[in-house]
């Protein structure tokens, strides 16, 4: 009788504590706690069953995070490419290199090669499709369609560098499609018309006058002293300046806070910044940019005129004029005459003595004229190494 009364009242405990449990919500503390208290009876009331569930998803989250998201990279979307800091003309596929190095997406087509396309202000568009392909420019945004392929013209045999000359000034004007790489060696023509190299020129090639076969010179007269001021040697002005063209930058009165650009890599100088040799153990770029905030024009006319009586080859990009496009920062582009250095920038210096523009145009420049004296000591520099047009 009393074990049924004991269990009445243990009955009727129970049912008021599910009642109070009902009426009264637990904090979370107090909620968390008794849930561990169930959760500590069962294990000590199932030590011998397996492994909770809990247990096995923590190690499983575990083992998640150890690993690298692939769900986020694999929903991530490149976003849409910018103008790369530069408005203006991309051959299509230095637009493609460049949106893979930025990881970014292009709006337009890069599949047709001849592609030239336009961006501004982050739009892009298909410029043109250019019918003899797409001329990489000096800096990003400033490529050009190439001019058409000359038809071969020589008779006998042509210095490069002479026939590329004459192929500008023809009507319209054409590009030979071996210069600048063979513009000291002799060029003709096959039996099918083909341009050709007759003859490599180790010293370099010998421009005879119109009518005159030109020929390779066996050696390279040393150039005579181009009558100008002794500069004093000092150390390099900045680094990856020729140290000859370090004395002469000091002597045209340049300072190393004027030099922007000397060596360098990046996609958007396309390989004219790119290391030429060394010189007493110096790396160098025959190519200098240099800023010119706060000159007038009258102040950089002048000191392209100093630029050249110390040898260098340098143009004013202004910003809309001779072939650099509007969207483009003004400096001025500098090529050391003297020295060893790469195709692009012989064919600078080739256009510079031309009075061309040294870009895929080959246009005149008109911003400034050097005087004859300048224009013989930057030629006379440049036959150290090279034939001058």
């Amino acid at each position: 009788m009393l074990s049924i009364v004991r269990s009445s009242i243990t009955r009727s405990l129970f049912a008021l504590s599910l009642t109070a449990c009902a009426s009264a919500p637990m904090s979370p503390d107090a909620s968390t706690d008794a849930s561990s208290a169930d959760t500590r009876s069962l294990d000590a009331a199932s030590s011998d069953r397996p492994e909770p569930l809990d247990a096995a998803t923590d190690d499983v989250d575990a083992t998640d995070s150890a690993l690298p998201d692939v769900r986020s990279d694999a929903s991530r979307v490149d976003a849409m490419c910018d103008c790369f800091g530069h408005d203006g003309t991309y051959c299509a596929a230095n637009a493609r290199a460049l949106a893979t190095a930025n990881r970014c997406t292009l709006p337009v087509s890069t599949s047709n090669a001849n592609a030239l396309l336009r961006c501004a202000m982050g739009r892009w568009t298909v410029a043109t499709t250019c019918a003899n392909g797409c001329s990489d420019g000096e800096v990003d945004g400033t490529d050009e369609c190439s001019l058409p392929t000359c038809a071969c013209f020589v008779r006998s045999a042509w210095c490069g560098a002479s026939a590329a000359r004459h192929g500008l000034g023809l009507d319209p004007p054409c590009r030979v499609p071996l210069s600048p790489a063979h513009d000291d060696d002799l060029l003709g023509c096959d039996s099918s018309g083909r341009w050709i190299v007759q003859q490599s020129c180790a010293m370099g090639c010998f421009q005879a006058p119109t009518g005159v076969a030109d020929y390779c010179i066996d050696t390279r007269p040393t150039p005579t002293d181009p009558g100008w001021a002794d500069c004093a040697r000092r150390p390099q002005i900045t680094y990856g300046v020729h140290p000859e063209a370090s004395d002469r930058m000091r002597c045209a009165g340049i300072t190393a806070g004027q030099i922007s650009q000397t060596i360098g890599g990046a996609p958007a100088s396309a390989g004219y910044h790119l290391q030429d040799g060394t010189s007493m153990g110096l790396a160098y770029c025959a190519a200098t940019d240099l800023r010119t905030g706060g000159m007038s024009e009258t102040q950089i006319r002048a000191l392209l005129e100093a630029l050249a009586l110390n040898g260098f080859a340098a143009w004013y990009r202004k910003p809309g004029s001779d072939g650099w496009p509007s969207s483009e920062a003004p400096h001025i582009h500098a090529v050391f005459a003297g020295v060893v250095m790469k195709t692009q920038l012989r064919g600078q210096v080739r256009d510079w003595l031309l009075g061309l523009n040294g870009l895929a145009s080959h246009t005149t420049y008109r911003f400034w004229t050097p005087s004859a004296r300048a224009r013989g000591i930057v030629r006379l520099l440049f036959s150290r190494n090279y034939t001058p047009p």
